[in-house]
């Protein structure tokens, strides 16, 4: 047993355990709980260059009536994959069965936008809500009631359905620096191009600076492209100004 000791002692200290290096962060699609009850997912769409050390802006999508958010944030993961530039969430709803948005899931929303950017490298400066069909008249109901979360809006193919009142008016009026984007197809059976006008006309008339886009002879689409043009607009909107400008 000494000569054992006395050669451990002669050969130097054992050497130590090679560092771990820490995992990279998971990026492409992916799934985490959503906050709330029933249990839930919220679709993940992080590009391939994520770098925890950047703050990234972050698009919101929430699904239309009956669909899962998967394919909405693999089509907005697309755009965030070329540009490099931008996180993307798609929260599912509470109802499983119709799949359906309601006033209800609005505080489940909120909760699972802050667990992201508690969980991600994101730009709370620079939340997008956007959504396609009932997922677009819901991103004006959630974004308008919101304006401290969200920094601007871009409903596709939904509409503004609260009706005039008091309560409604209020809260256009504290939303009233929210960042509008609004497309529509012309030919649209499900949700008429009238109403897209209609939440136009109101938004502006109630102090907001509203792009509009109306794609002549489409149906209830979200038109090619679309996930790229909302980005440029909403970078735009969310650029640094240069030193001196005035707002």
């Amino acid at each position: 047993m000494r000569a054992l000791a006395l050669a451990l002692m002669m050969a130097g200290p054992l050497p130590a355990a090679a560092a771990t290096a820490p995992p990279e962060p998971p990026t492409g699609l992916m799934r985490m709980p959503a906050e709330g009850l029933p249990r839930r997912d919220c679709w993940l769409y992080v590009p391939k260059t994520y770098d925890k050390s950047r703050r990234y802006p972050l698009v919101v999508v929430l699904h239309p009536a009956g669909l899962h958010g998967a394919r909405f944030v693999s089509i907005w993961g697309e755009a965030a994959e070329r540009t490099a530039a931008f996180l993307v969430a798609g929260p599912e709803c509470r109802d499983t069965k119709k799949r359906m948005w309601d006033i209800a899931d609005e505080k489940d929303l909120l909760a699972t936008v802050r667990k992201i950017a508690g969980s991600f490298s994101v730009d709370e400066d620079r939340i997008l809500l956007t959504g396609f069909s009932q997922g677009g008249t819901y991103s004006y109901t959630f974004g308008l009631r919101n304006p401290g979360i969200f920094r601007a809006i871009a409903p596709a193919c939904g509409a503004l359905v609260a009706r005039p009142s008091p309560e409604a008016d209020a809260i256009l009026q504290k939303a009233r620096g929210l960042g509008v984007y609004i497309v529509h197809g012309a030919a649209d059976n499900q949700i008429p191009v009238e109403r897209a006008r209609a939440s136009r006309e109101r938004l502006e008339k109630a102090g907001f600076t509203v792009t509009y886009r109306e794609v002549p002879q489409l149906g209830h689409f979200l038109p090619d492209g679309e996930p790229e043009r909302i980005w440029a607009w909403f970078r735009a909107l969310t650029a640094p100004r240069p030193p001196g400008k005035n707002p």
